[in-house]
């Protein structure tokens, strides 16, 4: 029998109850740059959060739509929508007496055919007609952002959400007792934002599209205002006043020239007015004091002062709230002629430390979820998943960017995935930094996918590729980050590995398509962030070429250069670096073909060739050296296709047939046979994507 393993095996901590909030203090709130997301048009939204007041606050704003949209807010023992088409006049109210300060509530409005209704802990409290058209606004959370400072929330938010072109509720309902998920029914009638679900990241967007940006308690303290403050190997940034600025062996030294005080400073100019500030700098006298100074003017305006201690080394530090977009850092100096040395300058936003941690006291949590199918052998025995639960039911597939024609030459930014074990359309998953298409596999362990490289430009003319490797964490949603940076700029690179090694093999270089391959084998440690590392070479330059893998084995099938396609098949031990070895050979020469791979088994299907697009799929024993079989067939011949896979099912995803689509077909990889259709991207048609999966062949 399989051991028992769970992440949590307590009376508590179950997965059924609400896990997480945001408190806000009066001083803090979100804000969430305007976007199409929030245009709704005139047609059908929602608006929910669950709402936590503080004691004696009569008026607080839960979030703001901006000056075309709508505001939701609490008001005088009400909970009041309005936006500027209704006024205050038009504005929808609850009628009184039903929010407290003493308990949770939750809080809904929701827009269905032209009539919108406010609901509060499920009850219907107002329905009016609405035919407000909602453009693109900058949206605030916990404040009003047309006039920020007032009536900021005071309490908790959990589980914000905002659906755009549906309407969650349209009668009296029993409000959720479970953490809120993301609706996905098509582009544009979808959940666009969930926030306040994390005590820990208090800008975490679950549903992956927007950056949140903190202020007040939640402002970035890593983000440093003061230009230059090191300094670095000059004084730029900085201004004498009554003195002279020099460097000195990494210090500010500034020499006083008549009377005593202020005595040069730095030009902060992108202060949040409200925001709570922390100064600090590293001041050194050899003989009279130096001060540190915050101000609202040149010389004048204090905000902050702190005293330094003649002829000693001091680090000084202090808090102030900033009344004003553009401040001040002074330097003092006490006396005429004397010298001061400061270093380190400082202004950062305030570490407000942690916050109390208080959830809707609503759902079930006890006992503890298995994250993988439990099986009963026999009348005696019952088998409970192995390994991390987070890891159990894997079968998730990422697609990464892409060529949309309507979206212009640059290719897409999105990312998108789908339940590989389950038929379906893919979802909207996050964004990668920037707009990319590369035609490629990629690599994944079973909790972390890779993107590397791509083409950034115009795909007539292509020069623009890019070295950077960006990650996503598998099983949730969120915009891609920095991993590190490939060997040089590549696009066209097939990937894949294990769950410990990424590995790309070969790949287009910078120029026109098609203009040049290089034979690079380059690869990562998945687990952490960093560069790439030279692993090897292929047998001769080549790029988009079909990858498998096993744990221990890579495979990279077909493939080309500018003056040929390749029928061959090369292969590479993942654990160690080295050269890539004949493995055998395909039925033709193709290239622009997608792979997918079970431990056992490595499936290459579709491609172009010199006859033109084909449509069958060949298979190859990946721990046994030899020519490719006979798979089956897809719909179609085709190219310029993604693929993910979990160890039984392989899907192609896109591509070109001739014409650009936007469906997916799979396969069940243990078996040969033609292809069958799998669902759609919301994308109208969609190509060169990368694609990644948690549970790929390289996985065990």
């Amino acid at each position: 029998m399989a051991n028992l393993r769970t992440n949590n095996l307590c009376g508590e901590g179950g997965r059924n109850a609400y896990n997480g909030s945001v408190f806000f203090d009066g001083s803090s709130y979100l804000e969430i740059a305007s976007s199409s997301d929030f245009a709704y048009g005139t047609g059908d939204f929602t608006w929910e959060a669950w709402v936590l007041l503080a004691r004696g606050q009569a008026t607080g704003y839960i979030f703001d739509h901006g000056n075309d949209g709508g505001t939701l807010q609490y008001e005088s023992n009400k909970v009041r929508y309005y936006n500027s088409t209704t006024g205050n006049s038009g504005a929808l109210y609850d009628d009184g007496g039903s929010i407290d300060y003493d308990g949770w509530h939750h809080i809904a409005v929701a827009r269905s055919s032209g009539t919108t209704k406010l609901f509060v802990n499920g009850i219907q409290k107002a329905s009016a007609s609405d035919s407000h058209n909602y453009s693109a606004q900058v949206l605030t959370i916990g404040d009003y952002g047309a006039n920020t400072g007032t009536n900021k929330w005071k309490g908790y938010f959990s589980n914000l959400r905002i659906c755009k072109g549906h309407a969650v509720y349209t009668a009296a309902f029993t409000p959720p007792t479970s953490p809120l998920t993301v609706h996905y029914n098509s582009e544009g009638d979808e959940t666009v934002l969930l926030c306040c679900q994390d005590f820990d990241d208090p800008t975490k967007d679950t549903a992956g599209r927007h950056t949140i940006t903190g202020f007040g308690r939640y402002a970035d303290s890593s983000v440093e205002l003061v230009p230059n403050g090191g300094p670095t190997t000059d004084v730029t940034g900085w201004t004498a006043y009554n003195s002279s600025v020099a460097y000195d062996a990494g210090q500010i030294k500034i020499t006083r020239s008549g009377g005593t005080g202020f005595s040069a400073y730095a030009t902060i100019t992108n202060a949040v007015i409200g925001q709570r500030y922390r100064a600090s700098a590293q001041v050194r006298s050899p003989s009279s004091r130096c001060d540190l100074y915050v101000t609202t003017a040149v010389a004048s305006g204090t905000l902050l002062q702190i005293f330094g201690t003649a002829g000693a080394t001091v680090d000084l530090s202090g808090e102030f709230t900033a009344t004003a977009t553009t401040l001040y850092v002074f330097a003092a100096v006490d006396n005429d002629g004397d010298i001061g040395y400061y270093n380190r300058v400082s202004v950062k936003a305030a570490d407000y430390g942690d916050a109390l941690k208080v959830l809707p006291p609503y759902g079930v949590d006890a006992g503890n979820i298995f994250g993988g199918a439990i099986s009963m052998n026999s009348s005696s025995w019952m088998y409970f998943p192995t390994g991390r639960t987070e890891e159990r039911g894997r079968g998730r597939g990422v697609l990464f960017g892409g060529y949309n024609p309507s979206s212009g030459p640059a290719g897409v930014d999105e990312i998108y995935y789908l339940s590989i074990q389950s038929m379906g359309n893919a979802v909207r998953f996050s964004d990668l930094s920037t707009n990319s298409y590369s035609g490629s596999t990629t690599c994944a362990s079973s909790t972390r996918a890779l993107k590397a490289g791509g083409a950034t430009g115009p795909g007539s003319a292509n020069p623009n590729k890019t070295n950077n490797i960006e990650y996503v964490t598998i099983a949730t949603t969120g915009n891609a980050s920095d991993f590190g940076d490939m060997l040089a700029a590549i696009s066209f690179n097939p990937g894949g590995g294990n769950q410990t090694r990424g590995i790309w093999m070969g790949g287009e270089a910078p120029g026109a398509p098609g203009s040049s391959a290089v034979d690079t084998i380059q690869y990562v440690t998945i687990a952490t962030t960093g560069d790439a590392t030279d692993f090897g070479d292929l047998r001769a330059g080549s790029s988009a070429s079909a990858t498998g893998a096993s744990p221990t084995r890579m495979l990279a099938m077909g493939g080309g250069n500018p003056s040929s396609f390749f029928a061959y098949i090369d292969y590479v031990e993942i654990a160690t670096t080295g050269n890539a070895q004949d493995f055998g050979d395909m039925s033709t020469n193709r290239n622009q073909n997608t792979g997918v791979s079970s431990n056992t088994r490595a499936i290459a299907m579709g491609g172009n060739t010199p006859s033109g697009l084909v449509n069958s799929m060949e298979f190859v024993t990946i721990a046994t050296l030899g020519d490719a079989t006979d798979f089956g067939d897809l719909s179609s011949g085709t190219e310029h296709t993604g693929s993910v896979n979990n160890s039984t099912r392989g899907v192609q995803v896109g591509g070109r047939f001739p014409a650009y689509v936007n469906t997916m077909e799979f396969i069940t990889i243990a078996t040969t046979g033609n292809s069958s259709d799998f669902g759609d991207i919301p994308k109208d048609s969609l190509a060169y994507i990368a694609g990644a999966s948690d549970s790929h062949g390289g996985l065990s």
